[in-house]
This record gives C-alpha cells, structure tokens and sequence, in this order.
C-alpha cells in the first residue's frame, strides 16, 4: 500500500517537487516555487484523487496539513511544526481533508458573494418570470457592456428562495463555438441526457427523435430502431423535436434555459430560438437570452432581435454601472469594512462603476501596496504608483505580465481549444507532466482567466478574454496549436467523429491541412445540410472546394462536382439564385470537361429544380429534356423515370395537363418495370392530382387509391398522409364531405404524428374549405386559424398568405367587410414580400370580391385588373382562368354584357386549352347566366343543361346545386314559375344534404320560395 501510495504522490508532483517517506503512514512533499494558495488548490486535488482510487485493493483517505516559506515560519523545525499542527487539526475534523494555516492577516474578499446595486432589476425579472408558475413562457434580454455583471444577475435569480422548484439549463457561447450548428441547443439536450439518460425522449414520438439524433449524435442508436422511411427533408420538424423535448422537460417542473454571449450563436441555433420563443409560450420555460452590447452589433443576433421585438416575444433589462452608493457597498464587503470615502470616490472614477473593473482595480491595489491592513484598518495611499485596468486587454496585459513564459503558452493552448476542456485533453495536446500542468493551472485560475467548471474541466473567466489571447498569437503557433488540438480530437473521437466533425472541420482549415480539411469539411457540410443549417453548409462546402483545388487530391474532380452541386441545393433553398446556378453550372461544365455523363445528368436535375422553384418553368423543361437523353444514353431507367416526372410537373404548373400526363405516365411504366414501389406511389399521386385539375374525379380517385395502396404495402407514412390529403380534395371536389373530412382528419393524425408540420397546416386549411363549403363559417375559420398558427409558427410565409386569404374571404361571406380587407391586405402585404405572382394575384382577385361586395366597382375593377394582368405575366393558364371568372360575374353584375361577353370569349379559350370539365361545366354556367341578362332564353337553357350534364358525371354536387340555383333566377326571371321551383328545390335538396347552410339562406332569400 506504501509503494502504491508513493508512486501516485509522484504521479501528481511536478518534476522539481520531492516527495518522501516521513515515518509509518506519514510523508513529506516540498513544492519550491508554489504560493501557499497554490498548495492549498494541490493538496484538495490530492484528497479528491484518493478518494477513487485503490492501493493494492484498498480504498484509503488522506488528510494533509501545510506550511508555507517564509509566511508561517522560516527555518525547518518551524514549518513542520506548523504542518504537524494542521494534519492533526485535519485529523480532529474528520479526516479525508486539508488543515490550514489561518495567519492573523486580512485579505480582500474578492470575489463578493452578495450581488450589488440590481434590486431593481432583480423586482422587474421575478416579475417577468412569475407566470411559468400558471404555465406560461416568455423571455428576457439581459445586455451591457463587458463585466457589468449580466451572467452573475442571472444567477443570483435562480439561487433566490422562490425558484427553487424551477430546473435550470445553461449554454455557454463562444467565438469558436460559431462554427458548430445548433451548438447551445445540443449542449442543453446532452446535459439532460447525461443527467436522466436516454430515457428523457422515451415519451417522444420516433419521428422527433430521429431529428434530436442529427443534432446530438449519441442518441443516434436509438433512432436506429426506427423505420427508415420516416426521414423527411423538414427543418421544422427538428424545431418542432426540440420544443417537444424542452416541453417535456417542463412539463413536471418549470424550466430555465440560460444562453449566455448569445451574441455568438450561429443563424442555424437563432432560428431555433426564435422558434422555440414563439412556440413555447404555453409551456412554463423561461428563456434568458444574455448578451454584451459591443459584440451584438451588426451581427445576425441583432436581426433576429428585431423579428421578436416586432412579435413582442421578450422582455428587456438593460444593465447599466454601479452608482457611486453601490460601488461604497461593493467595497464595504470586499475590505470586510467601511470603505476610506477617498478610496471609494477613486475606485467609482477609474471604472466607471463596472464591478470586474472594480474586482481587478482592488486586488491591483493590494498587490502593489496601495492597500493595506495595518492590524486594525485598511489604509488607501492613492499617491502609490499602481497600474490601472482601463479595459479587459489592459487586465489580460497585467495578469499575463506577472505569470511565467510556460503559463502563457499553456493559455495560448487554451485559446486555441476554445470550449470547456479537461485536464487529460489539454495534457494530450502540451505532453506536459501532469503535476507541473496543475502547478500552471493553478497560477492561471488564480490570476483568473481560467476557472473551473466542475472535477478537472475549465474555461476561459470570460470568452472575451480567449479572444484576446487568441488573436495575440502569431501565424505559426496557430497553425501548428490547431493541428494539435485538431489531431487529439480526431484520436479521442475517432469511433464517433460525428459528434466532433464540425471541430475537426475548423482546426484542419485554420491549420492548413487542406486534405484532412477537405474530408471533414463534407462531412461536417453534409451534417450541416440534414439539419438546415444552411449557413454552416455553405461555409464548409466553400472550405472543402478551396481545398480541392489541391491537384494531388485523389478523384478531387468528382468530389468538386459533388461539393458545387450541392452547395447550389442549399444556395437555392436560402433564394440565393444567381449562385446557385453559377454553382451548377460549374458543376456541370466540370463533368463535361472529365467526361462523366452521370454526374451531369445529376447536376441538370439540380438546376431543373432551381428554375422550377423560380417559376422558370420553360427553361426547366428544356434542362430535363437533355437530362432525359443522358439518362437513356446511360440506361439509368431510375434516372429517365425522374426526368419524365419533373417534365410533368413542370407541364403541370403552366397548365399543360395533357403533355404532364403524358410524361407521369411513361415514368409510370418504367417505375412498374424496374420495381420502384416507392416511386410508383409518388407517380400514381402526381397522376391523380392532374386528372382532378381535368375535371376526371372518378378517375382521380382510382389513381389517388392505388398511390395509397403501395404507400401502405411499402410503410411511406408520408406518403400516405399526402395520398389522403388529396383523396380529401377529390371527396371534397364531389361534394362528399363526411367522406372528405374523415380521410383529412386521418391524414392530420399522422402528419402529426411523423412532424411534417407544413402539410398538417394544408390539411388543416382543406378542412376549412370544406366547412367554407357547407356555410360553417365559424368551424372554417377555426380551422383556417390552426393551419395559419402552424405556418407562422414555422415560418412558412406562402402558407400564411394562403391562410389570411381563406380567413379573408370568410369574413366577405359573414359580411365583415372590414375584417376581410385587413386579412386580405396581409396576404396580399406577405404573397409580395416574398415573390409569390400566383398568391399576390389571388389576394388581389379576393380584395376585388370585397370591393364588389361594399358596390365600390371603380375600385373592385382596379383590383381585377391587376390580378389578371398578374396571371397573364407568369403564363398561369388556371390562375387567368380564374380571375376571368371573377372579372365576368362583375360585369354582370355592373350590367355590362358587352365586355362580359369579350372575358367570357377568352375563358373558352382558356377551357378548350386546360381540357378541364369542371372549367368548362362553369363556363357554361357563367353563359347561362349571360344570356339570362340578355333574354336569350333558350341559350340560356341550352348552356345550364350542358354544365349540369358534365357536373352530373364529375360528380361535383356541390356546382351542380349552384348551376340549378342560377338556372332557377334565368327561369324565374322568364316567367316559369313552375320550372324555376323544380331548379330551387333540387339546388336546395342538395345544399341541405351536404349541410351548406349559407347557399340554404341565398335560395330561401332570391328564390321563388321567398
């Protein structure tokens, strides 16, 4: 047990110490050159290490007492006597401790325990904070310059007596914690794991935690027992992940969360933040959002600032300095003491009243005798030549300029590191002796930079003091400092590099290893692109790309191709368009120039989409079509059959049903031969949709079906919410409405199920519709109301603006003119914002309809003219189809029937072209009710039969009710009373069997009944 015992004595001393034997259990350790704080800090580390460790199977504990040269004694004799004294005061307290020697000596008590001069502040936060006990959320803003005491307020709040109920969850940011995304967010999911273990997303559905699992990637192994079909492309699906678990987490007590220097959080984690502020404002989380001014400005932070601060999502506490009261109070507890009013007024001049200025500006003064205990008071010589702290720089100068060179290394080491780090891994990277490594990290922690975060790990006293560190270090140290670290973190990581890929990424750049950057910068840009984090993307991409203009890099013309094209995916997601296609382009000429046919069949579908997404539908059909011949050339029949299926949706988009169809079902064939059941699904769905736009319900509903079917049969969970989606339409489309509203609310259970929030807010708008259908107006808006609450929430802006004009022209039925404008001119003020032609003319077309309604023609025309002047820009044959609807009914209703016969002219046109029955079956209404104002009686008649014929077979009850209806007034109006009622009551037999009390109230009111 002795040997055992003195070898792991030697193991912690440094190579100067000696250490021996004494007598029986009893040893003696001689630290030259280690202040008596210092030994106090090495002896505790000694205790702590005895405690879990065993000597030849024994568990033992050691109890130390010290001496210090010359502060107890100056020769031999005295220091032992000293040090006996204290091991046996040790002893005599209970052993497996340190004994001390306390000297007749008062020295300053920095830092102070008690928070000084924020009462107020402190009122106005417990203010803020009180509702998360009746379970609402809400955040606040802490700011102010560098050491004013922001971080200190915050947890002096959560120390206070009344939240001791509350958890507490904590980030701290840094500059070199930017380039890893969601960093705050990953830390704060680890520390609950770490703390409950994987149990803590047991009560989370699979689907969300396969999202926390791309951000914290030791959960990876338990979302490996999930179906791999539930991974979807939904960035707000992780955001909704993350809420879920933070919800669950405050869902047996309150919770805080604390990001501190979120001035440093990268764009990915600010537009989580600003998610989970929004989202959470039902669950009992209190966010405290902790900045310094100086480093917020001009940053992506501020911006997202702005966003909440128009949302009204947080509180604001701005923490100014200390009064010259609060400074006398400050010292009052340092000096244990009433303060000298000189010293107080001078301390309250040099700093301004900031309190780390005001620590670092005392201990200054006792350091350099300007302060000092004569045995009964404390004496201030202000004539003392001292120097002064004016800044954090000017502290660092001075606390670096009384440590020595190895001390100094060691913190440029540190800087580099950047985050918390441990003991073990700073050795690694040093290859110091261990004790001569705690011997130097006790001088830093007693200087104050660095301090310790709990066992053997530290950080930076404050991140801005690592940046000024970082930045002193010259060109060559860096380089050589980040290939250490980045070399040790690769080895420590090397069966789970993902949990470090975004580090190792960063250190290889900033070393200038451009082949290990190269490998670590796509993977860490891959990681980046799963979890939207598109910012981050872009950077790695664009490392990896400098490096591989490296010529020796094997097969660095694929990997280059690889990394442009899909850089251009993630360029064209954030809009930025232009270098998008600068990115593919590029591609797809580097392709060309090495002869690879298949990479540039695969970069033309990525620009395909880039056009398709701008409404570029011409110039994507002309890209698919070259990638169509490549992939034939290639026998790539998978290639072919998704060339053939974005041809026809581009067809589709601009109205082209038959060429669309015509494409969808060659891809079909080819997905049967090669036995694509996943791909088939999509295409029998994309099949479905275009039947329904011609009018073939029936034969949609077949198509819609079997896309179903194989969805089931293969587990698309996705694909099956989306099938139902649009079989609803199709239910809704013939007017079965318990039929459509049961296959709807089956697709929201499981879109809310699986998180794919933006198509559950589309269910929740087709439900609406229907109800908007039936006359149940309040039913609609509450559904209206859920969708636009999920697309806010997700920041989906062309939702929102479909949303506020459903909710618009809900309020046009009700008769609330002004509610309708204002929820028309949001979507019209959102659908031009963000670029959307089809949804601005749509909002203007509805603003028409409620001009129309208030009789203000002038101004419903002007708004007619410019949606359909919309339509005609962007070629949108459905869209001018529609707007030209709207433009006759007006001039009917103004009594115009020459230029309601020139509109209805160009719809025919439209309806021949679009070979839609249902368009055509309204035109023929539209004419019926022409001729109606012209007398033309059996026009009239001829026109309404036919539109009642076609809707008779598409089975769309619900304009075959309104067709009976208008040939009901065209009969009343020619004096066939008898005929007129047998119209209105077969209108009214449907109207009541789909329950549409709204068209139930217009037949009682313009009818013959009435």
């Amino acid at each position: 047990v002795l040997r055992e015992f003195g070898l792991f004595l030697k193991t912690l001393l440094r190579a100067d110490d000696t250490v021996f034997r004494y007598g029986g259990d009893e040893f003696i350790c001689i630290l030259p050159n280690a202040n008596y704080e210092q030994t106090k800090r090495i002896s505790r580390r000694f205790v702590e290490r005895c405690r879990i460790k065993e000597f030849a199977q024994l568990r033992l504990t050691m109890s130390i007492g010290i001496a210090s040269c010359p502060e107890n004694a100056r020769d031999w004799t005295g220091l032992f006597e000293i040090a006996d004294r204290n091991l046996y005061s040790a002893k005599r307290h209970g052993r497996d401790r340190v004994g001390v020697f306390e000297k007749e000596k008062r020295g300053l008590n920095i830092p102070i325990k008690e928070i000084i001069g924020r009462d107020e502040e402190i009122a106005k936060i417990k203010e803020f904070i009180n509702p998360i006990f009746s379970g609402s959320g809400d955040s606040v803003c802490i700011s102010g310059e560098v050491g004013i005491g922001k971080t200190r307020l915050v947890h002096e709040i959560i120390r206070d007596p009344d939240f001791q109920d509350v958890q507490f969850l904590n980030s701290n940011l840094s500059a070199t914690t930017k380039s890893i995304p969601y960093y705050p967010f990953r830390e704060i999911i680890r520390c609950v794991i770490k703390e409950q273990g994987v149990e803590s997303i047991k009560d989370i559905s699979h689907a969300y935690q396969i999202e926390l699992s791309k951000i914290v990637p030791e959960l990876s192994a338990k979302s490996k027992e999930i179906d791999e079909d539930i991974f979807i492309v939904d960035k707000f699906r992780l955001f909704e992940g993350v809420k879920r678990f933070l919800a669950l987490q405050a869902s047996t007590m309150p919770l805080f969360i604390c990001l501190d220097n979120i001035n440093w959080a990268d764009d990915a984690s600010l537009e989580l933040l600003h998610y989970l502020i929004r989202t959470l404002k039902d669950s009992p989380v209190f966010f405290f959002l902790v900045y310094r001014v100086e480093e917020a400005k001009d940053s992506s932070f501020q911006n997202v600032l702005h966003l909440m601060a128009r949302e009204g999502l947080y509180k604001r506490i701005a923490l100014e300095p200390l009064q010259t009261a609060d400074v006398a109070r400050m010292l009052s507890l340092m000096i244990d003491g009433i303060p000298p009013l000189t010293l107080t007024e001078y301390i309250f001049k040099e700093t301004g009243g900031n309190p780390f200025f005001i620590e670092e500006l005392m201990k200054s003064l006792e350091m350099n005798g300007a302060l000092i205990w004569d045995k009964e008071r404390w004496v201030f010589d202000k004539n003392k030549k001292i120097v002064i702290p004016y800044s954090v720089e000017g502290v660092v100068d001075r606390k670096l300029g009384m440590m020595n060179k190895e001390a100094c290394d060691l913190l440029e080491y540190a800087a580099v590191i950047g985050r918390e780090f441990d003991f073990t891994f700073l050795q690694d990277v040093t290859k110091m002796n261990e004790g001569h490594l705690f011997d130097l990290i006790d001088e830093i922690l007693g200087m104050k930079l660095l301090k310790e975060s709990g066992g053997e790990v530290y950080c930076f006293f404050e991140d801005i003091i690592r940046e000024i560190l970082y930045q002193r270090i010259n060109k060559i140290k860096l380089r050589r400092y980040h290939q250490a670290v980045g070399e040790r973190l690769l080895s420590l990581h090397k069966d789970c590099i993902e949990e470090v890929v975004e580090e190792l990424s960063n250190h290889f750049y900033l070393s200038g290893d451009k082949e290990k950057t190269r490998e670590y910068s796509m993977i860490a840009a891959n990681r980046a692109k799963d979890v939207y984090a598109n910012q981050d993307a872009i950077r790695f991409y664009t490392w990896a790309i400098e490096c591989l203009k490296n010529r020796s890099i094997k097969g660095r013309e694929l990997k280059e191709i690889e990394c442009l094209k899909n850089r251009a995916g993630v360029l064209n997601l954030i809009g930025e368009n232009e270098k998008a296609v600068a990115d593919v382009n590029n591609a797809i000429n580097k392709a060309k120039v090495i002869g690879n046919r298949k990479w540039e069949a695969d970069c033309l579908i990525v620009l395909s989409n880039i056009y398709q997404r701008t409404a570029q539908y011409n110039e994507a059909i002309k890209k698919l079509e070259i990638t169509l011949d490549i992939y034939r050339e290639l026998s790539d029949r998978k290639g072919e059959a998704t060339s053939l299926d974005r041809i026809g949706v581009s067809y589709g988009e601009i109205g082209e049903y038959f060429m669309a169809l015509k494409f969808f079902q060659k891809s079909l064939k080819i997905r049967k031969e090669i036995g694509d059941r996943k791909g088939e699904g999509t295409c029998l769905s994309c099949i479905s949709v275009i039947y329904d736009f011609l009018g073939e319900n029936s034969k949609a509903l077949k198509f819609c079906r079997q896309s179903l079917k194989i969805d089931i049969e293969i587990g698309d969970r996705k694909g099956q919410a989306i099938c139902l989606n649009n079989m609803g339409i199709l239910y809704k489309q013939i007017s079965e409405y318990t039929k459509a509203l049961e296959v709807l609310q089956q697709s929201s259970k499981i879109l809310e199920e699986i998180g794919v929030r933006r198509v559950e807010a589309a269910s929740f708008t087709n439900i609406g519709d229907i109800y908007y259908n039936l006359g149940e107006y309040q039913k609609a808006l509450g559904f209206f109301e859920r969708s636009l609450k999920i697309v806010e929430e997700i920041n989906e802006r062309k939702g929102e603006g479909i949303n506020l004009n459903c909710i618009g022209n809900t309020y046009t039925l009700l008769g609330e003119y002004s509610k309708a404008l204002e929820f028309q001119q949001r979507s019209l003020k959102i659908t031009e914002e963000i670029g959307d032609r089809a949804g601005e003319s749509a909002s203007l077309l509805s603003i028409g309809d409620i001009f129309l309604e208030k009789d203000d023609i002038l101004t419903a025309k002007e708004y007619y003219d410019k949606a359909y002047s919309i339509a005609r820009e962007i070629k949108s044959k459905p869209l001018l189809a529609n707007v030209s609807f709207s433009i006759v009914s007006f001039y009917l209703i103004k009594g115009d029937l020459t230029d309601a016969k020139k509109s209805l002219k160009q719809i025919l046109s439209l309806a021949d072209e679009l070979g839609s029955k249902e368009i055509k079956a309204m035109v023929l209404c539209i004419s019926g009710r022409l001729y109606t104002k012209e007398k033309k009686w059996n026009k009239a008649k001829s026109s309404f039969e036919e539109s009642i014929s076609i809707l008779k077979e598409t089975k769309n009850t619900f304009r075959l009710a309104q067709v009976y209806y208008y040939q009901g007034i065209m009969l009343k109006d020619y004096g066939d009373k008898t005929n007129a009622k047998e119209a209105f009551t077969k209108a009214m037999k449907i109207f009541k069997e789909i329950g549409s009390k709204g068209w139930i109230k217009k037949i009682k009111e313009d009818s013959i009944f009435s």
